[in-house]
């Protein structure tokens, strides 16, 4: 039986007093934390890339390190609210029976047994047959597991008798109503399983950018961890002997305490979210630049085909690459044959990206690029501008164009 517990208003005054009261260490903290989470996610970022000696020359940039904490934060609880799609799909299953306080223990450790059978056909198939099923029929598969998992716990005398007391008003039991009712839990729990698919993505991004071992025996285990973990807060919500505050207390911190253990216990999580976030402010570009780099290498110190460099009039250094990474003054310029590298692949070649000061470094904008478009001269593609070149009166004053 659950605990009645003080009202929301006592609740209230008493926690923000203390807040208040505590506020000056709860401050501190607080700007501790951000730092380090600041400076840890940006130590990411560059181990993610292979050049962890860009970490030391771009902390000194203050600003720019407050506002590279604010992306990393939103995209944090960006997938935050996609690990907690399962969590809160469930948990409107459960909140379904809340005419029946004094079962919902028995309720909850019920629902979960077809929605760990759907967790556990939905790796299987994802993991071991996708190569030998179509998406369309694995989907079927899982929602069929679902489905006979329902049926086996939704017959069970005692269930029903619990689901009974849900739907039927005193004096008005309908047969319409139980069915009803029914089809409602049973869609809630396959929703469940099917927005298991967004956790599922994300850690295999971010797995597969961190590991390259194609052995799926480990990351579906993993897999099927979390997803099993995504119910837990439910669990503590319902089953937990406290008053309804103290119990929403404990379930959003064993939310926040998994989402964190997710993304900084798991490999390439935070790679991931650094990696974007380095995108999204431009430290990191996907556009090719000339750039002049002022007395900091020689013409024979690179190649000429991977940088193609030149020699300005002034006698300066010209180069042509893409900015991988721009914190401060640090600068890390690559090659252009590297831009389409991706994450898990990119640490492998930085060693041949140059570090320089950004303070020293001309940016120039690239030359333009004049496509044609190709005409086709019988089973031969010929150049656009041979075409035009025809049409104009190339010869002699006087003469007919050749068409």
């Amino acid at each position: 039986m659950q605990v009645a517990g003080p009202a929301f208003e006592e609740v209230f005054r008493r926690n923000f007093k203390r807040v208040l009261t505590y506020w000056g260490p709860i401050g501190t903290l607080i700007g501790l934390g951000a730092a380090g989470q600041g400076l840890l996610s940006l130590y990411l970022y560059t181990r993610a890339i292979g050049r962890t000696d860009l970490f030391m020359a771009a902390i000194d940039a203050k600003s720019a390190l407050a506002v590279w904490l604010v992306i990393v934060l939103v995209l944090m609880v960006l997938y935050l609210i996609l690990l907690a799609t399962t969590t809160l799909l469930f948990g409107l299953a459960c909140s379904l029976f809340h005419s029946t306080p004094e079962h919902l223990k028995n309720v909850v450790v019920w629902l979960t047994l077809p929605v760990l059978a759907g967790f556990g056909g939905f790796i299987l198939i994802s993991y071991y047959l996708s190569e030998w099923l179509d998406p369309g029929l694995a989907i079927l598969l899982v929602v069929t597991l679902v489905l006979l998992a329902c049926w086996g716990v939704l017959s069970r005398p005692a269930f029903k008798e619990v689901l009974d007391s849900n739907v039927n008003k005193p004096g008005k039991a309908t047969r319409a109503s139980r069915i009803g009712f029914t089809y409602l839990i049973t869609f809630c729990l396959t929703s469940t399983v099917i927005s298991g698919v967004f956790p599922s993505l994300l850690l295999l991004n971010a797995y597969s950018n961190e590991v390259l071992s194609e052995a799926p025996h480990f990351p579906a285990i993993l897999n099927l961890l979390v997803l099993a973990f995504t119910l837990l807060p439910v669990v503590i919500f319902y089953c937990l002997n406290a008053d309804l505050y103290k119990r929403i207390a404990y379930s959003v911190a064993c939310a926040l305490l998994m989402a964190c253990t997710f993304l900084l216990m798991l490999p390439g999580a935070m790679s991931q979210i650094t990696y974007k976030a380095a995108g999204g402010l431009e430290v990191r570009q996907g556009a090719v630049e000339r750039y002049s780099v002022q007395q900091e290498f020689e013409l024979q110190d690179l190649d000429p085909l991977m940088w193609k460099t030149r020699l300005s009039p002034q006698g300066r250094l010209e180069i042509q690459g893409f900015q991988q990474f721009l914190f401060g003054d640090a600068l890390l310029i690559c090659p252009q044959d590297l831009i389409d590298v991706s994450l898990n692949q990119i640490r492998n070649y930085t060693r041949y990206c140059i570090k320089v000061r950004d303070s020293k470094v001309t940016h120039k904008p690239p030359k333009p690029l004049l496509a044609h478009k190709p005409f086709y001269v019988g089973m031969c593609q010929e150049p656009g501008y041979w075409r035009v070149a025809r049409r104009l009166d190339w010869g002699p004053l006087g003469a007919t164009p050749a068409l």
